[in-house]
């Protein structure tokens, strides 16, 4: 947990685990899509709804529809700031996300399918490293089903472990201060 001590500007970082995943997957989530301030909202209320408290993130998580993406970016900047957060690179956010995805899917709270496709999203946006190549043919029901032979349980089965071997390779960008 992070909290804010107004009288003496002190932080004291203690992230579970849960939220440094929920933070690359919010991080990656902004750099896959334009703009980004409907993940950054959410991501800084689902933080503050935990028990993260700074000033700048309550601002942020409150931000009323239609959000200005200046003002969010702005908010959103101060607050990785307050919780001693550095901002990935694209490519750092990117793989971030793409192992949260990777997790997601082999933990079962997604569907190999989705995870199959928004990893092949991410290999796109990266400009198709060889990290993430096998996700080019999962992504395809048809090429797997009918040049591969594959029942749509043999794909599913492949891209968990297409899942599991990329986790293992991958790391997380270095974003949190000890």
């Amino acid at each position: 947990m992070v909290q804010y001590n107004n009288l003496l500007g002190f932080k004291e970082e203690m992230f579970s685990d849960s939220q440094k995943i929920e933070t690359y997957k919010a991080l990656g989530q902004i750099v896959m899509g334009s703009g980004g301030s409907e993940y950054k909202c959410a991501w800084a209320m689902s933080l503050l709804e935990q028990g993260v408290d700074s000033p700048n993130l309550a601002i942020l998580a409150t931000l009323l529809k239609p959000i200005n993406e200046f003002e969010a970016d702005d908010y959103f900047n101060r607050v990785l700031k307050e919780l001693n957060i550095d901002r990935p690179s694209e490519e750092g956010a990117i793989e971030g996300y793409a192992r949260v995805l990777m997790k997601e899917v082999i933990d079962g709270s997604l569907t190999p399918e989705a995870g199959a496709s928004m990893i092949y999203n991410a290999n796109v946006k990266l400009g198709y490293p060889d990290s993430f190549g096998e996700f080019t043919v999962l992504e395809d029901e048809w090429y797997c089903e009918c040049i591969n032979g594959w029942s749509k349980a043999q794909r599913r089965a492949e891209i968990i472990k297409a899942c599991k071997e990329a986790y293992e390779v991958l790391n997380y960008p270095k974003i949190f201060k000890a």
